[in-house]
């Protein structure tokens, strides 16, 4: 596999960051998570853009440009041949950089360091084959409140989320539904929650769950298609008491929820609107998706410099 490394590409021995790097040391930073299905990157253009504000309201300075990423990306991808690859995920991911311990260094670091980090044959990115079929547990842990870090951006640290995956699956579930410090739904555990009353789609707002570029795509989706779909405070009635209810992420695409705290959803898993919303979904998806760079020889021997 080839990982790209602060400009230049390596093979996975050799892509190592400094145990100082206070995105180890602190979490300090932010990152995307790209879906590749079918050798097509999955909404690139909008991952490039999200990332770059992450970066802005983090106050870290990205070493290149929007249209730079976008090709490394594209060129990371070549590399490890996922122009053939059926299913696969690229992490581009930024630190603040390395430097001494402690926060009173954070604006004092060298230059950022920036990675992208490859995955081939990801069993996880299900745009393609039958929509997979989740259980859910509510969480003790809550989301943070946006005054604390907005929810728009996606930081490196994911402590909260993985402290609540782990409770799920002490739990026997598969995703860990997480509230806002007042108790409404925000979302899970790094995915959009999606519910379903009488035909009609509900989200939470978008100021309480990170501003999922998947969940934007199917709430459009569903509209264009015909559900009324609108963004709402939800409860934790209003999940349980759902008729259908779904994930949205670049890994999972659109997967259903066949039971929540144990006890199974009413009527079938997936449902008739859950289907009809992902198919829709994954066909605009993959049609507009940005074709990989076929591998070459040239590339791969530049690369090793």
């Amino acid at each position: 596999m080839w990982f790209y490394l602060n400009g230049r590409f390596v093979e996975e021995e050799d892509a190592k960051v400094p145990v100082t790097d206070h995105s180890f040391l602190y979490g300090d930073g932010c990152f995307e998570g790209i879906g590749v299905c079918s050798g097509r990157v999955l909404h690139l253009d909008e991952h490039v853009a999200r990332m770059f504000k992450s970066a802005r309201m983090l106050r870290i300075t990205v070493p290149v440009s929007e249209v730079e990423l976008r090709d490394l990306i594209l060129e990371t991808a070549a590399c490890n041949g996922m122009a053939e690859s059926k299913m696969g995920y690229l992490r581009p991911l930024l630190s603040r950089g390395a430097g001494p311990l402690g926060l009173k260094y954070s604006n004092k670091l060298g230059p950022a360091t920036l990675v992208i980090i490859p995955q081939i044959g990801d069993r996880r990115i299900a745009y393609t084959g039958e929509i997979e079929t989740l259980t859910a547990a509510f969480s003790t842990y809550h989301r943070p409140a946006p005054s604390s870090l907005d929810a728009r951006i996606k930081a490196n640290n994911y402590l909260t989320y993985i402290m609540a995956f782990l409770e799920a699956q002490d739990h026997g579930a598969d995703v860990a539904i997480m509230r806002d410090p007042d108790g409404y739904v925000s979302e899970g555990h790094g995915m959009n929650l999606f519910a379903v009353h009488d035909g009609r789609v509900f989200v939470p707002q978008e100021s309480l769950a990170l501003s999922g570029i998947t969940r934007k795509h199917v709430i459009a989706t569903a509209r264009r298609i015909g559900y009324e779909c609108s963004e709402r405070n939800l409860t934790r009635y209003d999940i349980s008491a759902a008729d259908e209810v779904f994930v949205t992420s670049s890994l999972e695409a659109l997967a259903a929820v066949g039971a929540i705290d144990g006890e199974r959803l009413p009527g079938p898993v997936p449902g008739p609107v859950t289907t009809a919303i992902r198919e829709a979904y994954v066909k605009f998806a993959l049609e507009t998706g940005t074709p990989v760079p076929a591998r070459s020889v040239q590339r791969l021997r530049e690369a090793r410099g």
